[in-house]
């Protein structure tokens, strides 16, 4: 009673957005899904917000998905037609699987110095880079050989996508981030101001 049947290729209501996280074990991709689904209630929307997990080690490729709608969602399924692809390790962008289902008119943003090659003649939808790597260094996040992106991917989301303001991201940042908060909350505002699009 209540559920929706999941309608593998179309979301509920044409107002649902849906976003796939990808990337790998210890870059917080789990947090950066629960960052973006509290940041999207703040704005006035259902959410939903779960991980799909592989190997359960650090390093190994992750991925976890929001769904947000105005109206209450009761699909109860994965996502598989994404509007928006997130990806924390740009590496992952040789898996066919990353990139896979997305909709015609979906957007990509990835943690990279720039657009990669393979998407700079895209025809439909948008693309976007931010280095997240050298924000999250730059505030001492994560170690130097594996920095924590997270916070910075949310920030560079909020500027990319419209949906949600910056400072929706930085509440959600305090509250879902239990350590180093001026440095994450710092690495979201400059990633904010530094995302570009193809």
């Amino acid at each position: 009673m209540g559920r929706s049947v999941c309608k593998v290729r179309q979301p509920e209501s044409e107002k649902m957005i849906e976003i796939k996280i990808s990337g790998r074990g210890g870059q917080g991709v789990v947090v950066a899904s629960q960052i973006l689904a509290a940041a999207l209630f703040r704005n006035g929307m259902w959410v939903q917000a779960f991980p799909s997990f592989g190997a359960e080690r650090r390093g190994a490729p992750v991925s976890a998905f929001v769904r947000a709608d105005r109206e209450e969602i009761t699909l109860r399924c994965g996502v598989y037609h994404p509007d928006w692809i997130i990806v924390l390790d740009s590496q992952l962008l040789g898996n066919a699987a990353i990139l896979s289902g997305i909709k015609e008119s979906g957007s990509i943003l990835v943690n990279g110095k720039k657009i990669p090659e393979e998407f700079q003649s895209m025809e439909r939808g948008r693309v976007f880079a931010v280095d997240a790597v050298a924000i999250a260094q730059s505030f001492h996040l994560g170690s130097t050989s594996f920095p924590i992106v997270n916070t910075a991917i949310a920030g560079a989301f909020a500027k990319a996508s419209g949906l949600i303001s910056l400072d929706r991201i930085l509440e959600a940042v305090r509250e879902a981030v239990p350590a180093e908060k001026e440095g994450n909350e710092a690495a979201a505002r400059e990633a904010y101001e530094r995302v570009k699009e193809r």
